[in-house]
């Protein structure tokens, strides 16, 4: 009996013991994350890409819209944080128009009307989430880029890159 109710009272000790350490590195991890420094990034997104078009053919320059399920799209998610929440993004998109159509689950997000508008543009364009399409300022379709996995947008630079030379920018 002594026995038993030793190992008991040792295996209760270890158990907080183990959860003491734990929760301080956790804290510790907080700490860290707390201190960092990251650069918001400020992009000029438009909502209408009829809108977009008409300012392009004024401007003359192209047109960059970004297809977003925000409240559902995982790999929407990652692409914004490690392609469009850059400052090398933010450098890159002052030649372009740039528009955010979203496509939520959630009625909430965006009004009605802009969500059934995103809809019919999304499946005229059989667009997948992510897409972003590049458009010239008469809007005509001149590439696109689907989907995002992982957190490596080697290939939205690689079609950022074509698109340089698409539109001569």
């Amino acid at each position: 009996m002594k026995l038993f109710v030793f190992i008991t009272v040792l295996l209760i000790s270890f158990s907080a013991s183990a959860q003491n350490m734990s929760m301080d590195g956790l804290e510790a991890k907080k700490e860290v994350k707390k201190t960092e420094s990251v650069k918001e990034v400020k992009l000029d997104w438009m909502t209408s890409l009829e809108k977009a078009k008409a300012k392009a053919k004024k401007s003359k320059k192209p047109i960059l819209v970004y297809f977003s399920g925000s409240d559902w799209c995982t790999p929407c998610k990652k692409l914004e944080k490690h392609f469009f929440n850059t400052p090398a993004f933010e450098k890159a998109a002052n030649k372009y128009h740039l528009v955010y159509l979203d496509n939520p689950y959630r009625d909430d997000i965006i009004p009605e009307k802009e969500k059934k508008e995103n809809k019919k543009i999304a499946d005229k364009l059989d667009v997948k989430f992510p897409t972003v399409i590049a458009f010239d300022f008469k809007g005509k379709e001149r590439n696109r880029v689907e989907r995002f996995s992982g957190e490596d947008p080697r290939y939205h630079w690689k079609f950022m890159k074509e698109n340089e030379s698409i539109f001569k920018l």
